[in-house]
């Protein structure tokens, strides 16, 4: 369109100036009526008469009004004045000067080709106030999308009078990142304000994440908005509505508040489903009924989310059952608290892709994307398969927005277009923990989920503390183009002191590989190989226990472990409510250095929310056999105390030579039983006042060490949970009800970034 209207102009000009010169005057005639145009020195009196819409007849004192008004939107002269005389329009103009050049100070954020890139993407060549103020106003958002608020812009100018340009320089004061200093949330009685914090994108340090962005972009904060209001409808609130305010303080920081009003939560009344068509026999729409029902019984709420995955099922339903080409379409009725769903299934022609042309990926290569694609060039594709598609590509996090469009060839022939918009797949993070069990810790990571684009992750973590050291290096990728399985590669080191409990210190160096994939929506099984190398190093030959002392030295060993892991645990800061099930495998390979063993153990825990309160029961089961007959390394087996069993320490409980000789236990069994009572009214910062009852017992080898019995241990006690800015904070009071004289007691716990 630009061109065509710079083509007309030019075609316009080529008119007016063979007038012009036919006549040999700067008057234009036009039926009776002539323009003279005077104080245009550098633009053609043709050109100007090109802008006009309308070239009048006769003259006309209203119509002046319109051309003053047309030549002015030109943004090509400062002042147009309009004067009469017998039948001529005289066009007084005084012209805007061209910018000859223009340069930036003081620009360290961004260059000189980020601004030259804002003036060419404006088209900023004519010196105006417009122009100007459109330039700074672009430029100030280019640096509040990295923080900067504080931008103060100004100009001067070098004019040359006898070309009419001027040479233009922009001096820039960045100021510094302007910084949150909190995130307020206000009028949430239903969603714990730590989920809300957790799902947005603005954030604050603290001290389990110290290295956290915690710029203020207005952008991202109107975005945040969006993302809690998707979130609470997910959930059932439909009216919801969030506003935000953002409140400026002393050095250059902010507090930023979210208002809230949730409204009702509304429920799923009932789902209906329509075949008037009869494209569905008898059987298959009685398994859609079955699955119909089964989805609206576990359905607590309405969920759009939970909706539209129910549709996704009842497609792939009719897809195995040989129909390929159908139509889904969805129709809510919202009552008072009640939507009712409608799914209407009609049968359509079929569409074939032509081509799958794939676009915006500059960094991310073109098979990263294509191996999620479920369907190929030729093949006869239908709606529901193109929104999977697209949600499956969201899924990956590569990309900051999807969009799939058709591009029709005829009836019969389709082209697909996937525009993807690439994000920054890079991270750095950092938390600190400190507590009377484990001291202080320094846990730092590097994350790359795009590797060069190739859609491989790279994490490499660091977690270091007093008698802890790990270094970890894990890449991973999909497996194969025909399944949604990754891959992933490891590397591990690790370095653990256990003088104090144990007398030995142990470095371990594993290698391998796993494959994990999805189950279902919380389900997932991980399936690991790994070359284990142990390096024992005794501190104290006459404490140590004697399989740990026969051992000494280097060990090698294969490992084979299965997982799997249910959850439905909440996000957030708080876990409140849900349930989890982690069920681990591992086998021990015998070999020449290392005895084999099979090792299970199981992780229960289940949350309920009540009033604000919280109630949760969390118990493990794990049992270890030798393949071979003989004594389990002390390393390899069952330990009890600390965070499983409050009022005594790590290492504390179970059977033991000394104290300084502790052995461990072939099974183990534990139980903690917490209530948590909110004592204050921050729903953004909660101080919770917790009373627990905790079990355990650690039992059987195939030694009998000096002080060993079977009985359960078991503790009670009470404590305060801050979940502060900075981080988790705890106070833990413990105090033993059955234990024996050797067990280790340690009543009180203090620990900030790990409470559990």
């Amino acid at each position: 369109m630009k061109k065509l209207k710079t083509n007309f102009k030019k075609i316009h000009c080529l008119i007016y100036s063979l007038l012009f010169i036919l006549f040999f005057s700067n008057k234009v005639i036009s039926n009776e009526i002539s323009f003279i145009i005077e104080g245009n020195k550098f633009t053609d009196s043709n050109v100007i008469l090109s802008l006009l819409n309308e070239i009048p007849k006769d003259l006309n004192k209203n119509y002046s009004n319109e051309i003053i008004k047309t030549l002015s939107d030109s943004n090509l002269f400062s002042n147009v004045e309009i004067q009469f005389k017998d039948d001529t329009y005289i066009i007084i103009v005084k012209e805007y000067p061209i910018i000859n050049k223009i340069d930036f100070k003081n620009n360290d954020r961004l260059k000189d080709e980020d601004l030259e890139l804002i003036v060419s993407e404006l088209n900023f060549n004519i010196f105006n106030s417009n122009s100007i103020n459109l330039f700074i106003n672009e430029t100030k958002k280019l640096y509040q999308s990295f923080g900067y608020n504080d931008v103060d812009i100004q100009y001067t100018t070098n004019e040359n009078n006898n070309n009419n340009t001027v040479d233009l320089f922009f001096i820039i004061n960045e100021g510094k990142i302007t910084k949150i200093n909190n995130i307020i949330i206000d009028g949430n009685n239903f969603i714990p304000g730590e989920i809300i914090k957790d799902i947005i994108s603005s954030k604050t340090k603290s001290l389990t994440n110290i290295f956290a962005n915690n710029n203020y972009k207005p952008a991202i904060v109107e975005r945040d908005m969006f993302e809690i209001i998707n979130y609470y409808k997910d959930k059932g609130y439909i009216d919801i509505i969030v506003k935000n305010k953002v409140e400026f303080l002393e050095n250059n920081k902010v507090n930023i508040y979210f208002y809230i009003e949730e409204g009702e939560i509304y429920n799923l009344s009932s789902i209906k489903i329509f075949d008037n068509k009869n494209l569905l026999d008898e059987n298959l729409l009685n398994l859609i009924k079955i699955k119909k029902e089964n989805f609206i019984s576990t359905q607590k709420y309405f969920s759009a989310q939970n909706i539209k995955q129910f549709r996704k099922e009842i497609s792939s339903l009719i897809i195995e059952n040989g129909i390929d080409y159908f139509e889904i379409v969805t129709l809510d009725k919202v009552t008072v608290k009640n939507v009712d769903i409608s799914f209407e299934i009609n049968p359509i022609s079929p569409k074939y892709t032509k081509q799958i042309n794939i676009i915006g990926n500059t960094r991310t290569f073109d098979y990263v994307i294509r191996r999620e694609l479920d369907i190929a060039e030729g093949d006869a594709f239908n709606e529901t398969q193109l929104k999977s598609l697209r949600e499956k590509l969201n899924s990956l996090q590569l990309f900051e927005s999807v969009r799939i469009s058709q591009e029709e060839i005829d009836e019969d022939f389709s082209n697909i277009i996937i525009e993807v918009e690439e994000k920054q797949t890079g991270s750095f993070s950092a938390g600190l923990s400190i507590g009377t069990l484990d001291g202080f810790a320094v846990v730092t990571g590097l994350r790359e989920r795009n590797f060069y684009g190739t859609g491989r992750s790279l994490d490499f973590l660091v977690n270091t503390s007093e008698d802890n050291n790990e270094i970890k290096i894990i890449t991973t990728d999909r497996l194969s183009y025909e399944n949604d399985a990754d891959i992933s590669y490891k590397i591990n080191y690790k370095q653990r002191d256990y003088s104090n409990s144990s007398s030995y210190k142990l470095d371990t160096f594993s290698t391998g590989f796993g494959i994990g994939y999805k189950l279902n929506k919380n389900l997932f099984h991980n399936f690991d190989i790994e070359y284990v190398l142990k390096d024992y190093k005794i501190t104290n030959s006459g404490t140590v226990s004697e399989t740990i002392l026969d051992s000494s030295g280097g060990n090698m060993s294969y490992l084979i472990k299965n997982n799997f892991r249910f959850s439905t645990l909440n996000l957030g800061f708080i876990t409140k409510y849900g349930n989890y099930l982690n069920f681990n495998n591992t086998i021990e390979t015998p070999t020449s250095s290392a005895n084999g063993y099979i090792k299970n153990l199981i992780n229960l825990k289940k949350y309920f929310n009540v009033n604000k309160n919280i109630f949760s029961i969390q118990s493990k089961l794990g049992n270890i056999i030798a393949l071979n007959n003989n004594d389990i390394l002390t390393d390899n087996k069952f330990s009890l105390g600390g965070r499983w069993l409050r009022g005594f320490d790590s290492y504390g409980v179970g059977p033991r030579n000394s104290r300084t000789s502790y052995v461990g236990g072939n099974n183990i069994i534990a139980a903690k039983l917490d209530y948590s009572y909110e004592i204050s009214n921050n729903s953004n910062f909660p101080i919770y006042l917790n009373v627990f009852n905790d079990y355990g017992l650690v039992w059987e080898n195939k030694t009998s060490p000096t002080q060993s019995d079977n009985s359960i241990r078991s503790s009670a006690g009470f404590g305060i949970r801050y979940y502060s800015p900075i981080g988790p904070i705890g106070f833990t009071w413990g105090f033993p009800i059955a234990d024996k004289e050797y067990d280790i007691k340690r009543m009180f716990l203090f620990s900030i970034g790990n409470l559990d």
